[in-house]
């Protein structure tokens, strides 16, 4: 893989903070449902997939954005969404994670000059056409030089999401409650979503 240029000592720290949602489920080892950085599959129904070339994790760069990717469908919002009855025991949660961006450079296609020297139209990117976006994202992974890539939301556009091809290039930090957390009320605010308290 080929690496960014050192940035400037004075520049911002190439360490991006990572958000999802999963359900957690405290017991759980490495490689099993629940765990923080446990990847289900198979994959091939997500937009950015390509299981024969790589697996993927999703992400956002806020919490707020990750709550609003999970649950922006959902109609009313309540405690009853964050259990998984196929996992009992288990809490959807949001994990904080991070990873090292001028190791593992993540290619952002909300950028205009990103986009056109790719020959990409930002209508091929915001479509949920899932055949055209893993056709997308098999190219730039095959480019061998970027860790992941960086989109908008299509919940809300100030919202930038993340996916990443499946390495050890992302550390858990840790995990955080969703009812409690401020991100939970500002994404509920933002998508003007019914709250119940049971």
């Amino acid at each position: 893989m080929r690496l960014r240029p050192k940035r400037p000592r004075h520049s911002p720290s190439p360490i991006v903070l990572l958000y999802r949602v999963f359900p957690y489920l405290e017991s759980a080892s490495p490689g099993e449902p629940g765990h923080p950085m446990f990847v289900q599959t198979p994959q091939g129904a997500g937009r950015w997939d390509n299981p024969s070339l790589y697996l993927v994790r999703y992400f956002a760069l806020s919490p707020e954005a990750a709550i609003g990717e999970t649950f922006g469908n959902f109609p009313i919002w309540s405690p009853a969404m964050l259990r998984r009855p196929d996992l009992p025991d288990s809490e959807r949660k949001i994990g904080v994670y991070q990873i090292d961006e001028e190791v593992n450079p993540l290619l952002d296609l909300d950028n205009a000059a990103n986009l056109f020297h790719r020959h990409i139209k930002p209508t091929d990117v915001v479509r949920r056409n899932r055949p055209v976006t893993q056709k997308i994202a098999a190219d730039i992974f095959n480019e061998d030089k970027w860790a992941g890539i960086q989109w908008w939301s299509f919940h809300r556009p100030h919202w930038p999401v993340v996916a990443v091809w499946v390495a050890d290039n992302v550390t858990f930090l840790s995990v955080e409650g969703i009812l409690t957390h401020n991100a939970y009320e500002d994404a509920a605010k933002t998508l003007c979503k019914v709250r119940e308290e049971s």
